[in-house]
């Protein structure tokens, strides 16, 4: 799961890469303002499974050694995407612009660092309808965790990592993945404070099968405020099963808020992608103490159709949604009831580049709204060392 193809012989072990890996990180924490976090014992779970990671490291060194004449070795890769966003929302226009790097460093076949952060610049006009364009960009960290492949069935993720709500936080969320630019209204259900959680996590495959395979993700967050690492205090787990031969995956996440206002968020959902039919389908029901609401979206490439091969690049999207408020709503939700349908187009000039364009429709007793959005998203990967010479 975690073997990468790789193109170098590291200069040092594994070991004595863990090891400062280990120390940068436990020197990061000891910073001022940060020791007395440290005291508190927020970060032990993080402690724990990075030494984990070094022990694992250690023991594979020798096996990973004896297998380096099968294999070049595994490198560092930077990934990611970039974008640009161009949106109207009832007669407001920004410009958003931005790039989201990934970082993936291997310390052989068993423990991964990776990391996400994201720049992304908002600009509106200085008086929303008149007046030139006025902004900043927002750099954050979406995470920065060690997994461990323990074996087929668990893996070990300690850091900042994305909590594992729905389909949409953890896999849809970049901008180079998801089929329309803007988010479903309830997506803000089940994701904390900042979407990601500071702590352990525990994911793998239960049971694989020829017909079926079941996967579970389990959790614990500590509460941080640090910058860079904010999180709140929660609990929770994903699972699904995914039936291979019709490509449909059905499941269901639970999420314990435990700090301030404890509150229960749950989510279930379905995504189906035929295997005779270009087609992708995606539901989602979100409950939680500020409201609930459903989105259903299905997008169809044009691959298969009797048409000219430069029209076979466009995909068409549609999404429907509502959202229904309660106990007033807040927490990015709205507080009254709110409808939306949204269609887009698509065009892929290649796999990793592509045009996105949608019109969509907000009905609520606030307000009605016309939602365009034209868009441009690339995806990279780049080797971050030379290929080995054999």
């Amino acid at each position: 799961m975690l073997d990468f193809p790789s193109s170098y012989t590291p200069i040092k072990s594994m070991r004595d890469q863990g090891e400062l890996l280990l120390l940068k990180l436990f020197n990061e924490v000891m910073e001022p303002g940060i020791l007395g976090f440290f005291h508190q014992m927020r970060l032990l779970p993080l402690s724990v499974a990075l030494a984990l990671c070094l022990s694992a490291c250690s023991r594979m060194e020798a096996q990973d050694a004896n297998d380096d004449e099968n294999h070049a070795g595994y490198v560092p890769v930077l990934s990611g995407g970039a974008g640009y966003v161009h949106n109207v929302n009832g007669g407001v226009t920004s410009l958003e612009p931005q790039i989201n790097p990934v970082l993936l460093v291997p310390f052989g076949s068993h423990v991964l660092l990776e990391s996400r952060a994201e720049f992304i610049g908002f600009y509106q006009r200085e008086h929303q309808t008149s007046g030139p364009f006025t902004g900043k960009v927002f750099k954050n960290v979406d995470y920065a965790q060690v997994d461990w492949l323990a074996n087929t069935h668990v893996m070990v993720s300690a850091g900042k990592y994305l909590l594992p709500f729905g389909l949409y936080n953890e896999r849809l969320a970049p901008v180079w993945i998801r089929n329309l630019l803007d988010q479903p209204t309830d997506s803000n259900i089940g994701v904390g404070t900042s979407g990601a959680g500071d702590g352990l996590m525990l994911r793998g495959v239960a049971v694989e099968k020829p017909s079926y395979t079941l996967q579970y993700s389990a959790y614990f967050s500590a509460r941080s405020n640090i910058n860079q690492l904010q999180a709140a205090r929660t609990a929770g787990y994903d699972a699904s099963i995914f039936l291979t031969h019709p490509r449909l995956e059905i499941g269901t996440s639970y999420q314990r808020f435990l700090q301030d206002h404890q509150t229960n968020s749950v989510a279930a959902y379905v995504s189906w992608q035929p295997p005779a039919v270009p087609l992708d389908l995606k539901a989602e029901y979100d409950y939680t103490y500020s409201g609930n609401g459903y989105w259903l979206e299905t997008a169809y490439n044009f691959e298969k159709l009797p048409i000219p091969s430069f029209l076979q690049r466009l995909q068409a999207v549609g999404r429907m949604q509502q959202f229904f408020p309660l106990n007033g709503g807040g927490n990015g939700l709205p507080g009254v009831n709110t409808q939306r349908f949204d269609f887009g187009l698509n065009y892929y000039f290649r796999d990793n580049l592509r045009f996105m364009s949608s019109y969509g429709r907000t009905f609520s007793s606030q307000r009605d709204a016309n939602v365009w959005n034209l868009g441009l998203t690339y995806r990279f990967v780049l080797p971050l060392w030379p290929e080995r010479k054999k």
